[in-house]
């Protein structure tokens, strides 16, 4: 049977939108310390679909796949980040968080750059990649990545529970919904189709225009309380 051939233009245009979005996050008013780890969001999606769209170009260039996930690395300690600097009370202990994922987020980097090994193969089909990555590194960095989605998750939820600032508590219920959209669906896809090889790191990433647009929604908001005051 021969698989479906790859198309990338759901890829690059969904790069695109994240791209003009975190543009449009850095170039109006509101709180730098608020737009600054939302711009590095988008970027960082838009990234991933950059680098899928190369790997999927060039398979066999074998360091693309690494770059993808090096990509979204990044993104739980961002996430995290974000959550601190949006939090009232808990946002000591969500930074302090955010410090340790990004420090697992320097490891990880550091064994994705170096093991040249480290992903044996990838395949494209559709609009979705295919990674084939070593055991070792695929539970490690599986333990990561969930467990830092799901502290963005559980975070925010507290911090909304505890802050009176209404303008916070719905800025973290963008990012809370935002990671929520695109992880179960993502999780789901992942459940129902099956084959070999890792595609959650591309389902997950396609799912995630969800909490782009769910930050987007954050930015508009940020801009006419800063229009407002």
């Amino acid at each position: 049977m021969t698989m479906p051939a790859y198309s990338p233009v759901l890829g690059l245009v969904t790069g695109v939108l994240e791209v003009l979005a975190g543009v449009y996050t850095l170039s109006g008013p509101g709180r730098r310390t608020v737009l600054r780890p939302v711009a590095g969001i988008l970027f960082l999606l838009a990234g991933y679909q950059f680098a899928e769209v190369a790997v999927c170009a060039r398979p066999s260039a074998l360091i693309l796949s690494r770059l993808a996930y090096l990509v979204i690395t990044w993104l739980p300690p961002l996430g995290l980040w974000l959550a601190a600097v949006l939090a009232a009370r808990g946002g000591k202990v969500l930074r302090s968080l955010s410090l340790c994922y990004l420090a697992a987020a320097g490891g990880l980097a550091v064994w994705i750059l170096a093991d040249p090994g480290l992903i044996s193969r990838s395949v494209c089909e559709l609009v979705l990649a295919r990674y084939f990555p070593s055991a070792p590194f695929d539970v490690v960095y599986a333990i990561f990545y969930q467990t830092g989605i799901l502290a963005i998750v559980l975070g925010s939820g507290m911090a909304i529970a505890s802050s009176r600032d209404a303008v916070a508590r719905k800025h973290l219920a963008n990012l809370q919904m935002g990671v929520l959209g695109f992880m179960f669906p993502a999780m789901a896809v992942r459940l129902i189709v099956a084959g070999r090889g890792d595609m959650l790191p591309s389902v997950m990433c396609h799912f995630a225009v969800v909490l782009a647009a769910s930050l987007v929604g954050l930015v508009v908001r940020e801009r006419r309380l800063t229009g407002a005051t």
